[in-house]
This record gives C-alpha cells, structure tokens and sequence, in this order.
C-alpha cells in the first residue's frame, strides 16, 4: 500500500509540474576517460609500440582525445546552444573541472573542454586570448582542477580496512565463489596459450591488454598470436565481467553474512560518498536559488562541474541508483567517453520546488538517454524531487564519515591476518585500478 501511494504521489506531483516549465539551473557530470594504451605490456604488443599521447603504457590515444572532444561538443550543443545555460565564452566562474591525478584523465577534461570552448569568433583578442600572431586565433584554455589525496574518497584510491575485510567475508558466498573459479580457469586456459607456467591462475592482464590492443593493433594480433579470435576475446572479457561488478557493490544474488549486506556494504564504501557529495552540491545549489545571500561565493555563480574520472568510479554511482544496467559493454564496466549526468532543475512558479534528470551516455557512439525514471527513489517520475534524490542517496552515505567508517571493523573485532584470502583477488584489483 505505502509502494501504491509513493508511486501514485510521483505520478500527481508531475501531473500537477507538468504543464509548467522547469528551468536548468545546474549540471553536475562525471565521464571516464578517452581511449588509453594498454596497463601492461602483454606479446606482441609492449610499451615502444605505445608511441601515443607522448608515448607510454596507459597514456590516453588520439582516439581518446577525439572521443572526449566529441562529448565536449555534445555538453556545448546541449548547454550552450540549446539550454543557454553557459556562455558561449569561456567564463570562470561558470565551470569547475576536476581530474583524478593521472595522465589520461587530465588530458581527457583538456580534450573535452577544446570541445566545449574551442576556438571561435565569439573568444575576444586581446581579452580571451593574447594579442598576438604567435597564438592560434580564438583559442583560450579552460582550467583543470586536479584531485590530490585528500579527494582519495570520490575516486576509490583511499585505502579502506574495512573494504578489504568486505572482500574476506564475500569469497564465502557461492556468487563470488563461481566468479573466482571461472576466472581462475580462464587465466590457465590464456597461460597455457602464452605458455606461461609460473602461477598461471594469476595471469590476468590480458584481459585489459587485449581490449586496448585491438583498437590499434588488432593486425598485429592476429599475425603473432595464432590462437587468438573474436571468441576468445569476448570469453575474456564476459568471465570477468561478474566480478567487475561484485566489486562495486551489485550481487545479483543475497549477499547478506552473519547479518551484515556485503552488497550494500560494498556500494557504501565505493560509491557512496560520491553519490551523496553528487547530492549535496545539488541541495546546496537550490538553497543558493531559494536564499542567495546565504549562498557561498563559489558555488552562487557556477552552472557546470564535471569529474573526469574511470570506468569503476562511474559505474559505483550507477550501482546504488539502480541504473547499472545501462552499461552495454562486454566486460561490465563503461566504456571509454561514458558520461553520467545530473541535472538540477527549480520550477518557475514555484521555487521552493527542485528537481533532477539523470542522463548516462554508454558510448561515444551513442547519444544521451534520460534514466531518470529507472533510478530507484525516483518512483518512475521524468522529473525526480530532490528531496527523494536525497533519500537514495542518504541510504549509501558513510556513516559517520568515509574514514571513521573505513577503519572500523565490520564485525566490531580486528581485521583477520588471513584478509588476503587469494593472491588472484590482490591481482585482480591491480590489474583492475581504473
């Protein structure tokens, strides 16, 4: 009954919204970066053949920088030119940009702004950009704020006891269990092929080699490595997929141990202090519209912040949203130029009235598409309240904060000398870090 009246009162407060119009005060995104080279060299490929984006393992590839300027010309057909929402020059107090400190990423928000901002008769000389024959006309840069280890939380790169006793407790679950054998299977099967004998079941980092590889030099691929074929690669990528997403907190099955939810556990710990960081930005922004002389003088002028992160970081929002079947890939995770995107919304009669879509973008090939009424919380609404969005998110919020919360126990006694319950799972998580 009380599941019929939340759905019903979604419906009549978009029934009673839907004949006014809903103005775009604020954007929040986070997009994983563009096409990168390889982590690690795997035959026939190693890190001399890598000569992209200044050369090197993991480095973001021309592909990657056209990927991520594409998006950034969609964000300006969107923001700029349909919603007028930003200037169509650069303006700073308008956009705030954060990058997780790593190469790729970085140059990923520069490629993505270029797409945004680029270079155009509306950018002044003299006044965007210098006066001078030395300087490409209509050309202005657009700052990238770079996280350091403070923001650890927002991008899963703090260390967590806690996390890693969550791991110790779900390798007794038949879920994970049957995730673990198929990979270590599989890592023998590609060992064998490789002819590597010294602990085979550890040899994972094909998986990520070859779905970089083969953008470039799937030729090579096929020359060199007669075992290799599109079966293969596509067993390689689907056999890791199920623990990909058991890292970030999605079981299909009950994960629940002595009382505790590893899942829900789990999507708390990765993320959850992103989601509500996500929120409470969003909350603060509307209190900025309802009562601007309360409003902070960084946040009262800005109209986009974005995140250029990674694949895991992105698809732990989804995760706790209930939109992480909105990822199509192979391996589970999004793909390269994957964007999620909140907007924030006040209701022109009424602004004590707040509202957010959200947008995921799985591909550079694709567009946008509104999952707004697939997000839990949100009661199947095309506009969902904020203060429901706030309620989805309270559920995942580290208690009492991402650190106090990291350190304490799961089960209120020391973490276990045995938390390194395999070798494949430290593996895994290397191979896998983003």
């Amino acid at each position: 009954m009380l599941r019929f009246l939340a759905v019903f009162f979604g419906f009549f407060i978009f029934f009673v919204y839907s004949q006014e119009d809903y103005k775009l005060e604020f954007v929040q995104t986070l997009w994983r970066h563009g096409d990168r080279a390889a982590l690690e060299d795997l035959h026939p490929i190693y890190e001399a053949n890598w000569t992209f984006g200044g050369g090197g393992l993991g480095e973001l590839t021309p592909l990657g920088m056209s990927q991520m300027n594409k998006l950034g010309t969609v964000f300006r057909q969107m923001y700029v030119e349909n919603e007028e929402l930003l200037s169509h020059r650069y303006a700073a107090k308008e956009i705030y940009i954060r990058s997780t400190n790593v190469n790729r990423t970085i140059i990923s928000a520069m490629s993505l702004l270029y797409g945004m901002f680029p270079p155009g008769a509306w950018n002044i000389q003299g006044v965007d950009y210098p006066n001078s024959v030395d300087w490409q006309q209509g050309f202005t840069f657009v700052p990238v704020h770079v996280d350091g280890p403070e923001l650890c939380a927002a991008t899963q790169q703090c260390k967590c006891a806690r996390f890693v006793e969550l791991q110790e407790k779900w390798a007794e679950l038949p879920e994970v269990q049957s995730a673990n054998a198929k990979m270590i299977t599989m890592n023998r099967k590609v060992a064998a092929l490789f002819n590597i004998t010294k602990v085979p079941q550890l040899f994972s980092s094909y998986t990520d080699a070859w779905r970089c590889q083969r953008n470039w030099f799937n030729d090579t691929l096929y020359r060199d490595l007669p075992f290799y074929n599109e079966a293969l690669y596509q067993e390689s990528q689907t056999t890791f997929k199920p623990y990909k997403k058991l890292m970030e907190g999605y079981f299909e099955e009950p994960a629940i141990l002595n009382g505790v939810d590893i899942a829900h556990e789990t999507s708390v710990i990765q993320g959850g202090f992103l989601l509500n960081e996500l929120y409470e930005r969003a909350r603060e922004k509307a209190n900025c519209i309802r009562n601007l002389e309360n409003c902070t003088s960084f946040l009262k002028p800005v109209k986009f912040y974005g995140y250029s992160s990674h694949d895991l970081v992105i698809y732990a929002v989804l995760v706790p949203l209930g939109i992480q079947d909105s990822v199509k890939t192979l391996d589970g995770w999004p793909d390269t130029s994957a964007s999620l995107t909140i907007e924030l919304y006040s209701n022109t009669s009424n602004n004590t009235d707040f509202f957010v879509k959200f947008l995921y973008r799985d591909n550079s090939r694709v567009d946008f598409s509104d999952v707004t009424e697939r997000v839990k919380g949100c009661n199947g609404t095309k506009f969902c309240a904020l203060e429901d969005f706030g309620r989805a998110a309270k559920k995942f919020k580290p208690l009492p904060d991402f650190q106090t919360l990291c350190q304490t126990p799961l089960y209120g006694s020391s973490i276990s000398t045995k938390y390194l319950i395999s070798l494949l799972v430290v593996s895994l998580l290397t191979n896998f870090k983003i």
